[in-house]
């Protein structure tokens, strides 16, 4: 991928903004002009508009009358030398190299001694070694020769111009001397350049290119000569180009072909929202060739370590702020929190609150950009709209398309780099394109299983919930294998680590049936569901068909009313069917002891009492009881931690919620002989063999204080 470094243009066949008929008409006017008097041309642009292209091109189209010889160009750089002295020395000096050669010796030496009378004599070989370029201090010897050549001269110099004019005038070619990017220069140089081309340096058959940006020029003479203002340039140039400011159109029309070639085009359902953040935050912002070429650059070194991972559309936007609004692009790396998601709050105080987003983001009411910024910030981040316009979006798709404003994915585009909270884009598209292999899709989740986060997370979590956001885009021929696989390893999925705290909800648990509302409910006709559902229910893991299989047959409660408490997922055939399978799954399982070692012990046991009766769940515990391992599971599941904050006064409250343990034994008294329980404890503390983790729950019931936390509860499947 080729990075420019806006190098001008040379040549017509480069030329992408119609930038060559003003340059050839330039130079047919100067093929064309008398310069009996010297003349003065400039060409006048802002930065990056293509001053330097355009004489490039007017060289092009004068290779004609040059080759002949009618037409001698000078070359002046005069951003390689600095100050009054140097520039003056090695402005003569050049002019006296290439001027000088279609002259007798006396009079090139009269040339050359115009840049001794017209410098500060004295300082001018300290002048002339303070030179910007390598290899020009080489030179500083031979200019002390030259000078002393100079100093044997006793006419002044309205006498060396004199003689140097009339020699000049007798000449049939002319000298087109050329100093470009005059606006390059501090201000006292570029007035020195000003000063020479203006006194000594007009001479017949002289013509001078100049390029400035005229604005530039014209603070730099109100600087120094406040009373002269424009009149100043006036009085030295006598005819004036402006550079013609390139379509628009074509402007934009690069950047998006640009765009399209490092970026690669976007998504039909997303090319509307594309090309509005583009004509809203992007297109304002071009104005100049040199925009199109730095965005250009930018969007080709940066893409590569992120593509894929963040929205086409606001990666392009941000690169474009960072170059022309580039305290806008700062604020918004500042205020994540501020900018990203957030539904509509009835509970949030909104009085100031626009000035206040105003004041946060630097935009200025009285500028004209005003208006612009603002539009900007609303495109990118909708929350803003909210705050600004009165007008609420749902955020429901920012994370799926991995949009700025998601607070999850925000981070990425300014780190360049996916966090650990993220999982890569070619990883999700190829699990949603091979959704229908169940053996891909459980490999996956178990990787991520074991791929733990920085907090002790899994990213299995982060599985679930890109799947979900990610939903409509799973193929409905896949869904069966995809919610197949997953049932199958539900209860797997469902680690203590993934769980939120405080008072945040979430378990992975929740996050599938989360899920399969998404990928299946909101989808699919009820005969539809059924079949979707039963074919993955056939071997689904033991606590998650009991669990599935109570929320069914949930559906189907009634309150005071007689009206169901919710609209059931399947026919209410279907979700007495799930219930049976779910109960001959928890009798295999106890049967073969794996209900010990499952996760959801004790929510199972109740769920058997609640289809059966105590008596059946009681005879299995009193069983049980003589089991080391069941003992230790129970010791396990019967602690429990709550989660609380302290209020305090004012400000002082809790920042962090605070854990606590607890055992309490009562809700388990119908089902389990806890007094029995309390002996087998006390017996398995003492072996010696315990693993650290069984030992830490044998310790933990032992000492922990009796009692229940007096939780808060609540539907756990959305």
């Amino acid at each position: 991928m080729t990075i420019s470094n806006d190098t001008p243009i040379g040549t017509p066949d480069d030329d992408l903004y119609s930038l060559d008929p003003f340059a050839k008409a330039i130079a047919k006017s100067i093929e064309s002009m008398a310069a009996p008097g010297g003349l003065v041309l400039a060409i006048n642009g802002p930065w990056g508009s293509g001053k330097s292209s355009a004489i490039n091109l007017i060289r092009h189209h004068l290779a004609e009358p040059v080759g002949r010889g009618e037409i001698v160009p000078v070359e002046f750089n005069p951003w390689w030398f600095a100050g009054a002295d140097a520039l003056t020395l090695l402005f003569f000096q050049e002019l006296s190299i290439v001027i000088g050669q279609s002259l007798p010796e006396r009079i090139r030496r009269s040339l050359a001694r115009l840049g001794e009378g017209v410098s500060a004599f004295g300082p001018v070989l300290g002048a002339a070694a303070n030179l910007k370029t390598p290899g020009f201090g080489g030179a500083i010897s031979g200019v002390s020769k030259w000078l002393g050549k100079l100093m044997q001269s006793k006419r002044t110099v309205e006498q060396e111009h004199r003689i140097v004019a009339q020699a000049l005038a007798a000449q049939k070619k002319r000298f087109l001397v050329i100093i470009d990017d005059i606006d390059r220069l501090n201000p006292d140089d570029a007035l020195t350049i000003f000063r020479l081309v203006k006194s000594v340096g007009r001479l017949p058959n002289v013509i001078y290119l100049l390029s400035f940006d005229r604005a530039l020029a014209e603070r730099a003479v109100a600087e120094r000569f406040p009373s002269e203002g424009p009149s100043y340039l006036e009085k030295i140039v006598q005819s004036a180009f402006d550079i013609p400011p390139p379509l628009v159109d074509i402007l934009r029309q690069r950047v998006l072909i640009t765009a399209a070639a490092v970026m690669g085009d976007p998504p039909e359902r997303h090319i509307t929202r594309f090309m509005n953040v583009f004509f809203d935050v992007v297109a304002p912002l071009i104005r100049t060739p040199r925009d199109v070429v730095r965005l250009e650059n930018d969007l080709r070194s940066r893409w590569p370590a992120i593509a894929g991972e963040v929205d086409r559309a606001d990666f392009m936007a941000l690169s474009a702020l960072k170059l022309a609004n580039p305290d806008v692009y700062r604020a918004i790396r500042s205020h994540p929190d501020e900018l990203c998601d957030a539904a509509r709050d009835p509970m949030t105080r909104t009085d100031g609150l626009a000035e206040r987003y105003d004041r946060m983001l630097g935009l200025d009411q009285a500028s004209p950009d005003y208006p612009r910024l603002r539009r900007t910030m609303m495109r990118l981040f909708p929350r803003l709209e909210g705050i600004w316009s009165n007008v609420f979006h749902d955020s429901a798709d920012h994370g799926a398309d991995r949009l700025v404003c998601s607070r999850k994915h925000f981070p990425t585009y300014f780190a360049y780099s996916i966090s650990e909270d993220v999982l890569p884009a070619e990883q999700i598209a190829e699990l949603i394109r091979r959704a229908d292999d169940v053996a891909f899709v459980q490999g996956y989740l178990r990787e991520r299983l074991a791929h733990r986060r920085r907090d002790g997370s899994t990213q299995a979590a982060l599985t679930l919930e890109e799947l979900t956001i990610r939903a409509l885009d799973v193929d409905a021929a896949k869904v069966v294998p995809l919610i197949t696989a997953i049932f199958a390893m539900a209860d797997d999925l469902d680690v203590e680590s993934d769980q939120k705290r405080g008072f945040s909800i979430g378990s992975n648990n929740l996050r599938i049936h989360w899920l399969v509302n998404k990928i299946v409910t909101d989808r699919f006709k009820e005969d539809q569901r059924d079949e979707i559902y039963a074919a993955a229910m056939a071997t689904a893991s033991v606590a998650w068909c009991c669990d599935f299989a109570r929320r069914c047959m949930r559906d189907y409660e009634t309150d005071g009313k007689g009206e169901h408490r919710r609209d059931p997922i399947v026919g209410g055939v279907i979700a007495r069917q799930f219930q049976g399978l779910a109960l001959e799954r928890l009798r295999e399982a106890a049967a073969d002891n794996s209900l010990v070692v499952n996760g959801s012990l004790t929510s199972l046991l109740f769920q058997w009492k609640d289809w059966t009766s105590v008596d059946e769940v009681r005879a299995w515990t009193d069983q049980e009881l003589v089991n080391d391992a069941f003992v230790i599971a129970m010791a396990r599941a019967t602690a429990s931690v709550a989660w609380s904050h302290s209020m305090g006064f004012g400000d002082m409250g809790d920042r962090v919620a605070r854990p606590s343990t607890r055992v309490d034994l009562k809700p388990y008294a119908e089902i389990l002989d806890v007094k029995r329980l309390e002996e087998r404890v006390a017996e398995v503390a003492q072996r010696t063999d315990l693993s650290p983790q069984q030992r830490q729950a044998i310790e933990t019931f032992r000492t922990s204080p009796r009692g229940s936390h007096g939780r808060w509860g609540g539907d756990d499947d959305g």
